[in-house]
């Protein structure tokens, strides 16, 4: 690839990844307008829920727009070394939540109920895996120095 077309497709990324972050932000004003407009505490608490997830991409999304246009993001063996057993902790702890709620669904009778639970074990599912994905970039990151 020439530079010429990696400056050209870094460009066209930055524009879709601001886009994307301004949609994030959208959604998040919208949310706020829906539980402005409701009592009902099981909408509250979904919007809620949208809106957090929404700040977390809205973040994550500038995280790669810094890495891309000041910084770029690096990841060495001293930056996980010293948290490695705490990552395993981690990922122990997202583990014991799944079989929790998944023991959780099994029992509930409540559709609501058990609607609400595969939301959060769908999270906890996604939390167990972005912190195996980070267990292993340490291992591909303490590879590359040995």
């Amino acid at each position: 690839m020439t530079k010429l077309k990696k400056v050209l497709i870094d460009n066209k990324m930055l524009i879709l990844l601001k886009r994307w972050k301004e949609l994030e932000a959208a959604t998040i004003r919208s949310c706020g307008s829906i539980t402005k407009k409701t009592d009902n505490p099981l909408v509250k608490t979904l919007i809620s829920a949208i809106a957090n997830d929404s700040a977390k991409h809205k973040s994550i999304l500038q995280l790669i727009i810094d890495g891309m246009t000041k910084k770029a993001l690096v990841l060495t063996p001293d930056d996980v070394g010293h948290i490695s057993g705490l990552l395993d902790k981690h990922v122990d702890l997202e583990n014991e939540a799944i079989a929790i709620a998944e023991q959780a669904i099994k029992i509930s009778k409540d559709p609501v109920t058990k609607q609400l639970l595969k939301l959060i074990l769908a999270d906890e599912k996604e939390h167990a895996n972005l912190a195996e994905q980070i267990n292993e970039l340490k291992f591909k990151t303490l590879a590359k120095v040995t």
